[in-house]
């Protein structure tokens, strides 16, 4: 119960990597805030886990400035935020939309923007927080510009943070999720690759987990895990940090085929 009676407010928790988290800082004593756009899908989730579930549109600032003052009226305080709230279009470059552009950068930048701002007013107060971003290993992956863009923005965003709210006995960190694999509900974007590259799923995985040291996929647990330490107090003297979950994860080698231009 490393984290009893603390308030976590974790974006994008209705499913996935975010409910995962969720459940993982509860078990370890949290009171949890299951923030999503899917309202039914974060009340389903907030009852198995005895939180309170919130409708949030990331991209939204009122929407997000009242998420954070309904957590902070029911709770009194917040003290954790993960800002996981996500999503990817895998097009080549030139197939990318304005609009596809638009939708990835307002989830993935601005919604991060929008919560640690909310958030780190009242942190600021009490003297004491966790702002724990999701982000993901940074470098080259085809098909995948728009969110590495969005996720580098973040790294960035962390890093000035960190040093903003560092006075006020804040840390802001970033966690950084390996290849997630099947089974677990968040291999479609991997599933998708794989077609975009002209493969057959066995090669690709192949060629995936041969890149991997650790020879797995990464779980959502372990994810969880890397969040649970940053949002304790282990954790207090680390900031501006990022936790790479990839199983030392480097690259792969995907590189599109010319006939997938043409």
């Amino acid at each position: 119960m490393k984290l009893k009676d603390k308030v976590a407010v974790i974006t994008g928790s209705a499913s996935g990597i975010g409910r995962a988290i969720a459940t993982r800082l509860h078990n370890d004593g949290a009171k949890v805030v299951i923030a999503d756009i899917n309202l039914e899908a974060a009340q389903k989730t907030a009852k198995e886990l005895d939180a309170l579930a919130l409708q949030v549109d990331v991209t939204d600032s009122k929407s997000v400035d009242n998420m954070i003052a309904e957590a902070k009226k029911e709770y009194g305080s917040i003290d954790i935020l993960v800002n996981n709230a996500g999503i990817h279009i895998q097009k080549l470059v030139i197939e990318l939309t304005d609009d596809d552009w638009d939708a990835i950068q307002n989830t993935n930048s601005r919604g991060v923007f929008y919560s640690s701002r909310a958030a780190a007013k009242i942190m600021m107060r009490q003297d004491s927080g966790r702002i724990i971003n999701i982000i993901t290993r940074l470098g080259g992956n085809p098909f995948s510009s728009a969110y590495m863009a969005s996720k580098s923005a973040i790294w960035g965003f962390t890093q000035c943070l960190a040093l903003e709210l560092a006075p006020y006995n804040v840390t802001v960190n970033a966690v950084a999720p390996g290849h997630i694999g099947p089974g677990t509900g968040m291999s479609k974007w991997f599933e998708a690759k794989a077609e975009a590259l002209g493969q057959d799923w066995q090669t690709f995985e192949k060629n995936v987990l041969s890149s991997i040291p650790l020879g797995r996929w990464c779980s959502l647990e372990d994810v969880a895990a890397a969040v649970s330490f940053l949002a304790s107090d282990e954790a207090s003297f680390i900031t501006s940090e990022t936790i790479n979950v990839t199983g030392g994860w480097s690259s792969y080698g995907a590189t599109p085929q010319k006939e997938i231009f043409e």
